[in-house]
């Protein structure tokens, strides 16, 4: 079922109407929640498998950005203790 199409239910539900059908119901909002509850589920799906994708671009990317070759870190330079009798 297309999300346009349960949303368009659910506002059939909403204004007192069957859903599927069209005529009026006394349970409309009870039957809309339903049909609004799968709508938005599927619209968080189709967004989720988008922002998937994008991350997958993503990380592509980056990965044929990086130089080539192992790089080691420098080391630190070495720290020296200097005492207070030493500085004179």
């Amino acid at each position: 079922m297309d999300t346009t199409d349960l949303i368009r239910r659910a506002k059939y539900g909403l204004n007192g109407k069957h859903p599927s059908h069209g005529f009026p119901i006394q349970d409309g909002a009870n039957q809309a929640t339903a049909h609004a509850l799968v709508a938005l589920v599927a619209e968080q799906q189709a967004t989720n498998q988008h922002l998937a994708s994008i991350a997958e671009s993503l990380a592509a990317l980056a990965a044929t950005q990086q130089p080539p070759g192992n790089h080691t870190p420098e080391p630190e330079p070495k720290r020296r203790l200097w005492l207070p009798s030493r500085r004179r």
